[in-house]
Parts: structure tokens; C-alpha cells; sequence
């Protein structure tokens, strides 16, 4: 019997119009457990470990409140880095608080127009690669802070940004406070 080459190419395009969605939607870290373990991850497919994870707690103020800015970096001897930044309202503390960035921009507001999260930028100096939430939107995450103890201020995350980058992060660590 031949084959109908018209008939199977319109198959073949139909099973590809239909997988197109699954195939394109990027994965959600915002739902979800986080992965038990140590922080790690990749950057542009690299693989990555934090050596060293501080976070730099500094005052802002956006539309007439004032917000402690929680700026946390992981660092790698190998030359890849990430950071992000979580606010909440002067005088409160991030301690036992979840913070979710969900794909496409759809963020918590500490209050009056501004985000918690204010944004993630992950780098591989050897490689020459540096991506940001300016150029990504489809990047989401969970931090969730555990209780501080003197100048450490535990915590996890899970963080994705679609397949195409492929930077992740995920599991526990202990940030530095530094003011």
C-alpha cells in the first residue's frame, strides 16, 4: 500500500503542534519541595556549587516605604556566581518566609508596588556568559529563610530558567549576614 506522503507530513505537523506546548513550557520552581541537600545547580548547562554563600543586608526605599534589603550571593572558586535579592518592610524580618517569583514577572509585593524578590542575575566568568531577569522572564524560584542564628541566616532555594538556559539552583545554605 503507498504511502499518502501528503497525509503524513500533515500527521507529523499535527503531533508537533500538539507537543509544542509541553515542549516549550519551562519548568516552575515556585511549586513544589525543594530539593533536600547542599545548593547546587548549573549555569548555561555548567555545572555549579556555591564555595561561599553571604548575604548583604542594606536599607531602600521604593514608592514612599522603606524595605531591609536581603542581597545574597553564591559564589564558586570556579568562577560562577549567582545572586538575588529579597525585600521586606524596615524593621521585619525575612526569618521563616518563603518568597516565590513565578514565570513571567507575577511576584508577592513587599508593599506598594515592589516586588520581594528584585531580581537574579547568574554569570560563568570562564564561559563569558551572564544572564539576568532583565532579558528573562520566564525564570522562577522559591526562597524560604529559616531562623537566623548570630550572623548566619539558613535557608533553601530552588531556581529555573527555561530549558534553553538551562541555570539552575537548588537546596540548602547558609548565608554570612553582612551589613
Amino acid at each position: 500500500m503507498p504511502i499518502d506522503l501528503g497525509r503524513a507530513v500533515s500527521i507529523l505537523a499535527l503531533a508537533a503542534v500538539a507537543a509544542a506546548p509541553a515542549l516549550a513550557a519551562a519548568a516552575d520552581c515556585s511549586k513544589g519541595a525543594i530539593p533536600a541537600g547542599p545548593a547546587k545547580g548549573s549555569i548555561n548547562g555548567a555545572a555549579f556549587t556555591p564555595d561561599s554563600v553571604t548575604a548583604e543586608v542594606s536599607e531602600t526605599s521604593m514608592n514612599n516605604v522603606t524595605y531591609d534589603s536581603y542581597h545574597l550571593f553564591f559564589t564558586s572558586k570556579a568562577g560562577g556566581d549567582f545572586d538575588t535579592t529579597a525585600i521586606v518592610v524596615k524593621g521585619k524580618l525575612p526569618d521563616g518566609k518563603t518568597f516565590r517569583t513565578i514565570p513571567g514577572h507575577d511576584e508577592p509585593q513587599a508593599g506598594n508596588g515592589a516586588s520581594e524578590i528584585q531580581g537574579w542575575e547568574v554569570s560563568n566568568k570562564p564561559a563569558n556568559y551572564d544572564q539576568t531577569f532583565v532579558f528573562d522572564t520566564n525564570a522562577s524560584r522559591q526562597l524560604a529563610f529559616g531562623k537566623r542564628n548570630g550572623n548566619s541566616l539558613p535557608g533553601q532555594i530552588h531556581f529555573c530558567t527555561p530549558a534553553d538556559k538551562s541555570s539552575s539552583l537548588a537546596g540548602s545554605f547558609t548565608a554570612t549576614l553582612k551589613k
